[in-house]
């Protein structure tokens, strides 16, 4: 696959010359009172509402209609009633109703693919109003704009990022976490691993090895960890590469990529951008686009060497009539890579993969 796939594992940066670490490293970024690093997304949103139930006796939910089953999961583990708001097909901007605020408790607030559209003030009259905000960041960390600060906790993975056993990170912007987090659990991370060596494998074109081996690892480890998942901590190779890794580079190189393809312009009617300006804030996660065929797009891409995914799944925890927005993204949706993997060569071959889609659909 000439653009595409699995990231293998990452990579520890080298340590400063002084023994510590780089300034401008994700935890800088970050920011908050305290933060912990945790196996998975899921696990650190878990943990953050862990925390906030506590003081939360309402435990009314208020979440995007389109978002993942990892974001749902840990709400509905924790005992929130879940209520939902649509997102407009066009930015994927947020569509609230202001008329909900006194019945909810808490506001699950993202960005998608790097790009935040949603109403920042609608969030401080969530804030006005007493509403506790948990910000999922799991698109938006390294956007410059992507970390809410009016949020009472920030939590997300950097999987969709780089090659990372534990990708977890869970932020208290106020003050700290008053619960432990769980030892890692290791049949878990050995499963991350082995789907990393077998990518690894797969681009050595080591005879045994297919991409195929890579998915089934993968999806046996995903799915335990949806049915295991609670406050786990990350593993210690995890939280070394989150504390000294600098984020710049990866922030340039991603912009750079998704600029390279807008100036290239290999849309069509069919292949139609999602998001079709780059921010000077958007550290882009991927280029996400909309076929009125998705599959017969994926399949053919994927005959031109340019492997694509989409994100998500329907969740099945309302019913998309209420929310046209989120049920014609759901339909539509596919995202390909622009990470920092790639060369300008890499996202030439993507772009002449797009005019040929283009013109076959």
């Amino acid at each position: 696959m000439a653009v595409g796939g699995m990231f293998c594992l990452e990579k520890l940066p080298p340590p400063e010359p002084s023994g510590g670490r780089a300034s401008g490293g994700i935890v800088d970024k970050l920011g908050g009172e305290d933060r912990r690093f945790c196996m998975s997304g899921r696990c650190a949103i878990y943990y953050c509402l862990r925390d906030l139930m506590q003081r939360d006796t309402k435990r009314v939910a208020y979440l995007p209609a389109y978002t993942c089953e990892t974001v749902a999961a840990p709400y509905k583990k924790a005992g929130y009633e879940l209520l939902f708001y649509d997102v407009s097909p066009e930015n994927l901007t947020s569509r609230f109703n202001p008329e909900l605020i006194p019945r909810i408790s808490v506001l699950a607030l993202c960005g998608y693919y790097g790009f935040s559209y949603y109403d920042r003030e609608f969030v401080a009259r969530c804030v006005d109003a007493g509403v506790s905000i948990i910000q999922d960041i799991t698109h938006s960390i390294f956007s410059t704009d992507g970390i809410e600060t009016l949020a009472d906790y920030n939590a997300g993975s950097l999987r969709k990022w780089m090659g990372i056993p534990s990708g977890g990170i869970a932020v208290k912007r106020r003050g700290k976490f008053s619960l432990p987090l769980l030892p890692p659990e290791e049949a878990h991370i050995r499963g991350r691993l082995d789907c990393f060596a077998e990518q690894e494998r797969v681009l050595n074109r080591e005879p045994d090895a297919s991409e195929e081996q890579v998915e089934e690892i993968f999806w046996e480890t995903e799915l335990r960890l949806r049915r295991i998942f609670d406050v786990y901590e990350s593993d210690r190779f995890s939280a070394e590469l989150i504390s000294r890794y600098s984020w710049e580079d990866l922030f340039q190189k991603r912009r750079d990529n998704y600029q390279y393809v807008l100036s290239q312009a290999p849309f069509s009617s069919t292949v139609v951008p999602v998001f079709p300006e780059l921010g000077e804030a958007v550290c882009p996660s991927h280029l996400s686009l909309y076929s009125p065929d998705r599959d017969a797009a994926q399949k053919k891409l994927e005959s031109l060497g340019v492997k694509s995914t989409f994100y998500w799944p329907f969740h099945g925890e309302c019913s998309l009539s209420d929310f046209p927005g989120a049920s014609y993204v759901y339909d539509h949706i596919y995202s390909l890579p622009v990470d920092q993997r790639y060369s300008r060569e890499s996202m030439a071959v993507l772009c002449g993969a797009l005019r040929e889609l283009g013109n076959s659909m």
